[in-house]
């Protein structure tokens, strides 16, 4: 597969939904965006502590994927919120792009740009998802007692990597 990995700029808000509505396992940008606890993820990209990357193949331009860090500012904290200085990490790849390595690529490249703006990055995964093996490759532990119930009614917890 041939694709290259770009920064993300605020025109790519409409992939920011788009893979929102992959990483949240909903069918529909629609439903994402009417579910405020998950339209805090895309809503005004490009804002303060907003770092992305994109993967795009090279052929025809499609987004495969996409990488995102979100700072949580004032009140309104994601689900993986450790502290004011640590962003929060979404991750996304289309479904007939998965296990080719675009996701580890997506990774490895904002863990990068993370590592010169931030002392660390935090996520929430549910339990049950086997990209945790890739987080845990990649460096982060689960934070220990930040498992809850999920919106959907199964246990997710947090993890983080520091730098």
């Amino acid at each position: 597969m041939n694709y290259t990995i770009r920064p993300a700029t605020v025109a790519d808000q409409p992939i920011v939904w788009e893979m929102l509505s992959y990483a949240a396992h909903e069918s529909t940008v629609e439903s994402v965006k009417n579910q405020p606890c998950l339209a805090r993820y895309a809503r005004n990209w490009g804002r303060f502590g907003d770092l992305g990357s994109v993967a795009q193949n090279n052929s025809d331009q499609l987004c495969l994927g996409m990488a995102w860090l979100r700072l949580w500012l004032d009140q309104d904290k994601g689900f993986g919120y450790i502290d004011d200085t640590i962003p929060e990490l979404g991750i996304a790849v289309l479904p007939d792009y998965r296990d080719h390595g675009v996701g580890t690529s997506l990774l490895n490249k904002i863990l990068e740009m993370a590592k010169n703006q931030f002392p660390a990055v935090s996520l929430s995964v549910r339990a049950n998802n086997p990209v945790i093996r890739l987080y845990e490759r990649s460096g982060f532990t689960k934070v220990f007692g930040s498992e809850i119930i999920n919106r959907i009614g199964i246990t997710s917890f947090n993890m983080i990597i520091e730098f």
